[in-house]
């Protein structure tokens, strides 16, 4: 077997887990709409629809990664990103801010469902900061290359 018949196995391999995973998606979007519907608990209510939206983004990242993979390889040229670095350094800074607020404010309250939310709250900001410190790296990786 050649390395592009691999590669091609592989990618038909991460594609099928990649849907399966979308199906598990559209499961929990539909039982945590059908748990909603049950409660009227505001706090179940929040966390079921966190998740919710959580899996619906989920979806559509799983659909972009299965395009990228068999139809439209995804690109980014060094000016495209230069074009718009700025602007993402300044929202980076806006994301970190935000950490600080959250991890100030979850170790001053003291009702463990506000703390619950707060971590929520923590933990995705964290998540946006990582994500654009990735975006940062590949930024790196590209220059090393030019």
């Amino acid at each position: 077997m050649g390395k592009t018949s691999e590669a091609g196995a592989r990618t038909r391999a991460a594609v099928e887990v990649l849907r399966k995973w979308q199906g598990i998606e559209r499961d929990a979007i539909e039982t945590t709409a059908e748990i909603m519907e049950k409660t009227d608990n505001l706090l179940i209510r929040q966390v079921m629809e966190i998740i919710r939206n959580d899996s619906v983004q989920h979806h559509r990242v799983q659909q972009f990664l299965i395009d990228a993979m068999t139809r439209n390889p995804i690109r980014l040229s060094p000016e495209e990103l230069a074009d718009v670095w700025g602007e993402i350094e300044a929202h980076d800074e806006l994301e970190r801010e935000t950490i600080r607020m959250a991890e100030q404010l979850r170790d001053e309250v003291k009702d463990p469902v506000v703390k619950i939310l707060l971590n929520y709250l923590l933990v995705d900001e964290q998540k946006h900061d990582t994500l654009l410190g990735q975006l940062d790296e590949f930024k790196k990786h590209m220059s090393k290359l030019a």
